[in-house]
């Protein structure tokens, strides 16, 4: 049952990664990026607190800050929002792990 469950989740965060990057940017603002990736950061350090942090995560917010800099705010905001994803999504895998790995113990 928590391997089916696994399965789906999975299978719901590939169709958001998908579906996200498709998302229409028009007008946005330097403040519009910086909010995407303090949230970004903030879901980075939830995953950060719970030991699951994605090593992809940090580098695309790194990337981001630096694409801002650059001016590219739209290019930005998509990557703080698939970084804002990883976040949740390795927050979501540590609670997943925390009820499944009494199951892997070899009997």
């Amino acid at each position: 049952m928590k391997i089916i469950k696994c399965t789906i989740l999975l299978s719901a965060m590939s169709l958001l990664i998908s579906f996200g990057s498709t998302v229409a940017f028009a007008g946005v603002t330097k403040a519009d990026a910086m909010a995407a990736c303090d949230a970004a950061e903030t879901s980075r350090k939830a995953a950060a607190k719970v030991k699951m942090e994605w090593t992809t995560t940090g580098k695309l917010i790194k990337k981001a800050k630096g694409s801002i800099e650059a001016g590219k705010f739209e290019a930005a905001i998509k990557m703080c929002e698939k970084a804002k994803f990883q976040g949740d999504a390795s927050v979501q895998q540590a609670s997943i792990e925390s009820d499944l790995w009494e199951s892997r113990i070899p009997r």
